[in-house]
């Protein structure tokens, strides 16, 4: 007879685990299931940036302990073993093509603070899915990698979970954290009320010998592309190692160009007269909004299975720690229900629904689908006072917009055709605004990968 579980977790990425290892530690049966055989390793395009060192995310200060080699969660109250390395950067730079540009955080004061001056650090994600791991092990959770989960059926109060190989897995719970293109959210019916902008594409190389103007920062450069692409480079939190990447919302781009344009000619070439190319990797994601409610059918789903774009290491693991807690409670007190994950249906509600919209994660991109290139240089060239260093999706379009605020009088003086782009950039609904991201993107397809 086949084993019956307290709790099927689906995803082994950090929301999964820290789901898995807290449901173990808290003495249920757990099941978890990946559709990679090898579960740590990283084949993905990711920056692997902690949000927030400086800053409150989901209500909590996040802490990099490397005394005791630990992430830590304070407001929530527990910590993750982390042995990984890890590597500050101390500010963010945001540029034109032509090299103008916003500056969140004075480079140069806060490396002279050392930690303290840092806006956040990056870190290897496969150290973090290691020591994860080995805490579901040795907290008895059953581990099957190569498993493929196409959907869920709920009867007489257990739900059994399908793969594609035909494994058969029954659960009283199951917590979906099978990210951004999450079959559960699918199969469930919850992507069906969800706004879609449009399939975002990532591709670019881990680089060494690269030489920017700041050793360890956060770069986003705007290409003069078409359609428009932008350039991240972060440092790599092991090595003499950079991440640059190409992020697109208009799939089937020549990525390769783009890239290779970027780093041989124009502003930046010199940056990679003496980098050599590692590494290459991509991912695929579609731009959502958040499921307003991740529950049905005794199935609970957390991180960017329900969350625009992406929760960051941050939430993916705050959300499996709060998750599985609430399988736990729900447990003891025999509520087989909606009843029995309110703790976590009425957290997911309050710090996420009602404090993170998502139109601000989604305005991140909206200025090169209003503005020109030389629109966007001619911006950044105004902006000339340093901004506050953040590292936060939700927070600095607030910030970066303040700053704009500040210069419309001058633009719309000097440039009233500019002027004119911002109201439409400020007044005109985001669909309108990516109409053609959302021609050009596959959320159907996506879905169904």
């Amino acid at each position: 007879m086949a084993k019956e579980y307290d709790v099927v977790v689906v995803g082994a990425g950090p929301a999964g685990l820290m789901a898995a290892k807290t449901a173990g530690e808290n003495g249920l049966n757990v099941a978890l299931l990946e559709r990679k055989k090898s579960i740590t390793d990283i084949n993905r395009a990711c920056s692997m940036m902690v949000v927030t060192l400086t800053g409150k995310y989901l209500d909590d200060w996040v802490g990099l302990n490397t005394r005791d080699k630990r992430l830590c969660f304070p407001g929530y109250g527990f910590s993750v073993r982390y042995d990984g390395g890890h590597q500050n950067f101390y500010s963010w730079s945001i540029y034109s093509y032509k090299g103008n540009k916003i500056q969140l955080g004075d480079y140069q004061k806060n490396e002279n603070m050392g930690d303290k001056g840092r806006v956040s650090a990056t870190y290897s994600k496969e150290s973090l899915l290691k020591c994860l791991l080995e805490d579901c092990y040795k907290s008895n959770v059953d581990v099957f990698g190569s498993h493929n989960v196409i959907g869920t059926q709920t009867k007489d109060n257990k739900v059994t979970v399908f793969t594609r190989e035909g494994a058969k897995f029954t659960g009283t719970f199951v917590i979906g954290a099978d990210g951004r293109a999450s079959r559960l959210a699918k199969s469930l019916g919850k992507n069906k009320t969800r706004l879609y902008y449009g399939t975002n594409t990532s591709f670019g190389y881990e680089m060494t010998g690269v030489e920017p103007a700041e050793k360890n920062a956060l770069f986003q450069i705007f290409l003069n592309e078409d359609p428009p692409m932008r350039i991240w480079m972060t440092p790599r939190a092991e090595g003499d190692k950079h991440f640059a990447f190409i992020s697109c919302t208009h799939p089937g781009q020549d990525f390769i160009g783009a890239f290779n344009r970027f780093i041989s000619q124009g502003q930046f070439a010199p940056w990679f007269r003496h980098a050599e190319k590692t590494r290459a990797l991509s991912a695929l994601g579609n731009m959502y909004s958040h499921i307003e409610d991740p529950y049905q059918d005794q199935v609970i789903l957390i991180s960017d299975a329900v969350w625009c774009q992406e929760a960051e290491m941050t939430g993916a693991v705050i959300t499996g720690w709060k998750a599985a807690n609430s399988v736990a409670f729900a447990l003891a007190e025999g509520k087989i229900s909606r009843e029995g994950v309110s703790d976590y249906l009425n957290w997911w509600q309050d710090k996420v629904i009602n404090k993170l919209d998502h139109r601000d994660m989604i305005r991140n991109a909206v200025m090169p689908y209003c503005l020109t290139s030389d629109d966007i240089d001619y911006l950044l060239s105004k902006i000339t006072k340093t901004l506050k260093s953040i590292l936060d999706p939700y927070e600095t379009p607030k910030i970066v917009g303040g700053a704009m605020a500040e210069i419309i009088p001058t633009v719309q003086k000097e440039r009233p055709d500019v002027f004119t782009k911002l109201q439409t950039m400020r007044t005109d609904p985001l669909d309108a605004i990516f109409r053609n991201c959302t021609r050009s993107g596959f959320p159907t397809t996506m879905q169904a990968s």
